[in-house]
């Protein structure tokens, strides 16, 4: 049963590696899937590292590495290349996801709204190096290593930045809690949201490490030996640290269910606090600490310990780490849980220590198995360290995929970050869904937008194999398209008749791979673009008609004998921006005054006039029907943005000439800063 105080995950955006997206990461813990590779002599050189210090034996020549941190969707979100490199990865890439994660909730057009951003990251490596050449390159531009530099590198200007980028305003909070920034971003969210100070929130973490390359080992450190984090067995070494960038959206359960938001999960409660003074040491977590804020996070969540099918652990892989983590969850979890019922596990073990975004991906790890129901295999698990104790723990750990019986699934997320700074998540499986699915019309309409032709091929190929899955309903697919995404100037729409979904979707997909297709239309649209929607003698008696079109129209004008094509006694109404009778207009639309099928008539009607340019009110004329349900996200046009190209004693690479220009950024008192 949903409760108030509940919070849904209604869309996620992500890079770690070998995963560019949810499903990607998902599908490769499903596999278990562990992405540590050996670097080669040719890596090592391409990252700065010198023969000499791979040669020592302590060096680990292992990484999983995230996959083009230099590339980034610069023009789209309208940077110069000089301000980009001046932004670190961690802050551009921050960017990219909370982008995708709004897109997947089918909340794509949030510009201007209450939506929060609450995020952690490291200080990025990449602006200390690029502060620390400009400073030493005699003649570089100084202004590279001025304000703009400082700003892109500072972590408590990511959740800003993305604000200013996406229009977005509300709250926005740089949150450091070291590798529990991530999953305390997520309460922060969590709070704000209950308190009312935003509508939505994004939340999440980032940590791009630069360069990607292997480490040297201390036998007193915690560093793993081999490169691997066998996360809770016998013979794990220690952690090895990787890049990762996530963002979570964020609505009151309620909010969501109404408006037919994909509910990935739901938050059902969670909690934060510090260790305190009682443990070895400042880097040391304790077990007491640790058992009372998860106590907190399930009395919040109105959810007992014997309740937990899975445990998303920190799962650091230190012995003292694991040992005192496995003894704080069991105490905090309570005495009334059988031994052995509750699965464990830690996406570390995967992908390595994500460090501010490791509570990202443990979380994300934790939706999908309370949505899936399926448990995700531990890749390194042999034995665990301490086999009689942990015999008679609540855990075991799944070595093979596995499935959770039941639709009541709750799941625990626990992060720890140096400092002695904790976060627990209870995280529940998703209800099902309230809001009616999308009405059945005698036709299907997709309407995608791109910025250019080119994109909006990539935006086509992209729903196609969307389509083609037969897995979403087509009026839910359109539905999303219309009410989700953000409109850009070159538009298409796709128009099919419906059937059996399985063939509607078949069709769709056909389409939407055929731009030649003569059910495919596109257009270029002009801003503000009027348009006049002539209806037949006898419209203003037909009520349902004029309230469907005053309801996709809010900025009109109904004239009579007002454009010069109108046949006479017919009702004119013009759609688009100011208007006054005599006003120039574009194509003239024409309706009958009683069509056989009111509601499409309109639709097509809203379609053509979007088509054009004009702004439809895509939400008032679904009315109280139609769900949206997560469709693959913009296909970012990148390219590399990487000033430490230019320094080779930086980035191992050839020397590239600096920008045309003085490469300098815009400084606040002359520009706008992005």
């Amino acid at each position: 049963m949903s409760r108030d105080t509940d919070i849904a995950v209604i869309g996620a955006g992500c890079r770690f590696p070998d995963a560019s997206h949810p499903y990607e990461f998902w599908r490769n813990l499903d596999q278990g899937t562990v992405s540590v590779r050996e670097l080669s002599d040719e890596d090592l050189l391409a990252a700065g590292v010198e023969p000499e210090t791979w040669a020592d034996p302590a060096y680990v020549r292992k990484a999983a590495r995230l996959g083009a941190p230099a590339d980034f969707a610069g023009e789209f979100f309208g940077y110069s290349r000089a301000e980009a490199e001046a932004v670190d990865p961690q802050q551009r890439l921050f960017l990219e996801v909370c982008w995708e994660a709004l897109e997947s909730a089918g909340h794509g057009a949030r510009s201007g709204s209450a939506t929060g951003v609450f995020a952690g990251s490291h200080a990025g490596p990449y602006s200390a190096r690029l502060l620390a050449a400009t400073a030493q390159q005699e003649g570089w531009p100084t202004a590279l290593s001025d304000v703009p530099l400082h700003l892109g590198g500072l972590g408590d200007f990511m959740p800003a930045r993305v604000a200013y980028k996406l229009g977005l305003r509300g709250p926005t909070v740089g949150v450091q809690a070291a590798c529990a920034s991530a999953l305390y971003s997520v309460h922060q969210a969590v709070l704000n949201l209950l308190a009312g100070e935003c509508d939505l929130a994004l939340a999440g973490g980032a940590t791009v490490l630069e360069p990607e390359t292997g480490y040297r080992q201390r036998p007193d450190g915690s560093l793993s030996v081999d490169g691997y984090c066998r996360s809770y067995d016998a013979k794990s070494t220690g952690t090895f640290y990787s890049s990762g960038v996530a963002a979570v959206a964020l609505r009151r359960l309620p909010d969501a269910l109404a408006d037919g938001d994909p509910v990935l999960a739901v938050l059902r409660g969670t909690a934060v606090g510090n260790h305190g003074a009682d443990r070895a040491g400042f880097t040391v977590p304790s077990a007491a600490g640790i058992a009372g804020v998860v106590g907190r996070a399930l009395e919040t969540a109105g959810v007992r310990g014997e309740q937990i099918d899975y445990v998303e652990g920190h799962g650091v892989g230190t012995p003292i780490g694991d040992r005192l983590e496995i003894r704080g969850l069991t105490v905090g979890l309570g005495p009334g849980v059988p031994a052995g019922r509750i699965a464990l596990g830690s996406v570390k073990a995967n992908i390595g220590h994500t460090g501010p975004a490791s509570g990202l991906a443990g979380l994300l790890s934790a939706v999908h198995v309370v949505r899936t129901g399926c448990l995700v295999p531990h890749p390194l698990f042999a034995s665990p360290r301490e086999p009689e104790a942990f015999a008679k723990s609540p855990f075991h750990v799944t070595t093979e995929p596995g499935t959770l019986a039941g639709t009541e699934r709750f799941a625990l997320v626990n992060n720890i970050g140096f400092g002695g700074n904790n976060a627990v998540a209870v995280v529940a499986a998703p209800p099902a869904p309230e809001r009616p699915a999308a009405p059945e019309r005698p036709v299907v309409r997709l309407a995608l937008s791109a910025r250019n032709d080119v994109e909006l091929d990539a935006v086509a190929r992209r729903l196609a194999d969307a389509a083609e899955s037969g897995d979403i309903p087509p009026g839910d697919f359109a539905h999303t398209l219309r009410v989700g995404r953000r409109a850009f100037p070159a538009r298409r729409v796709v128009t099919v008749p419906a059937g059996a979904p399985h063939d509607s979707s078949a069709r769709l997909a056909a389409a939407l791979r055929d731009a030649t297709d003569p059910a495919v239309r596109c257009r270029r649209a002009a801003s503000g673009q009027r348009l006049a929607v002539v209806v037949a003698p006898g419209a203003s008696e037909t009520g349902e008609l004029l309230d469907l079109l005053a309801a996709a129209f809010p900025r009109r004008s109904a004239l009579h004998d007002a454009v010069a094509d109108v046949p006479d006694k017919a009702f004119a109404v013009l759609v688009g921006e100011g208007l006054d009778a005599g006003t120039r207009t574009g194509p003239v639309v024409h309706l009958p005054a009683r069509p056989a099928d009111v509601a499409d008539a309109v639709e097509e009607l809203a379609h053509e006039a979007w088509l054009h340019g004009v702004d439809v009110d895509w939400a008032a004329l679904s009315g109280s029907r139609g769900r949206r349900v997560p469709l693959p996200t913009y296909p970012f046009p990148r390219e590399r943005y990487w000033a430490l190209d230019r320094f080779p004693e930086s980035s191992g690479r050839e020397a590239v000439p600096p920008p045309p220009g003085d490469g300098s950024c815009p400084h606040p008192a002359q520009g706008d800063p992005v």
